[in-house]
């Protein structure tokens, strides 16, 4: 009888921890905008990826610090902080699927004294057109491109994210809309 018990008990359990969703991550993207109107995309080290800089929240770091670390880790104290975009990004890379939020800002430069933090290789200005067709990840070439097309909006949407022949490649699964 005790191990018929022990094993409802074990079967419950399972299942209501199988009803239970994992941690989703959130990112911070910071879209840094120059005097120029000009963004800042970095070259990730050792790969060949350029981005716009951002962060994975962690419970030590508030938004607004984090966002200004991550400015200041370039050399740079940003003001004019916004919140652009509310994104979800599902992921289906090698069988495995994921899904986090991704939130991006702007910023306009403060002050500027450019530096190249750890695991950087190249830090470029560019307009918004050169950007998009510089960053290597379609999903986030979308984001920025909506958030910058209308920057007095917050956007929100889904998006997925994948790879078909060694290329990364993006579908829009909810149609962008305004928060």
């Amino acid at each position: 009888m005790k191990k018929i018990v022990i094993l409802i008990f074990f079967v419950l359990f399972q299942s209501v921890n199988a009803q239970v969703e994992k941690d989703i991550p959130i990112f911070h993207r910071l879209v840094i905008l120059n005097a120029e109107n000009e963004l800042m995309v970095v070259k990730i080290e050792n790969a060949d990826f350029w981005v716009t800089p951002g962060m994975y929240q962690t419970k030590e770091l508030s938004i607004k610090k984090g966002l200004d670390s991550i400015a200041l880790k370039y050399g740079i104290k940003i003001e004019n902080l916004k919140l652009n975009g509310v994104f979800i990004l599902k992921r289906e890379l090698k069988g495995e699927k994921s899904t986090s939020l991704r939130n991006v800002y702007t910023a306009k430069v403060k002050e500027e004294n450019i530096k190249k933090p750890d695991g950087i290789e190249e830090i470029k200005w560019l307009s918004v057109d050169k950007a998009i067709e510089t960053i290597t990840f379609p999903h986030i070439n979308e984001m920025i491109e909506k958030t910058m097309t209308k920057p007095n909006e917050v956007w929100g949407g889904t998006l997925l994210q994948y790879k078909e022949n060694e290329n990364w490649k993006m579908k829009i699964l909810e149609e962008f809309y305004t928060l």
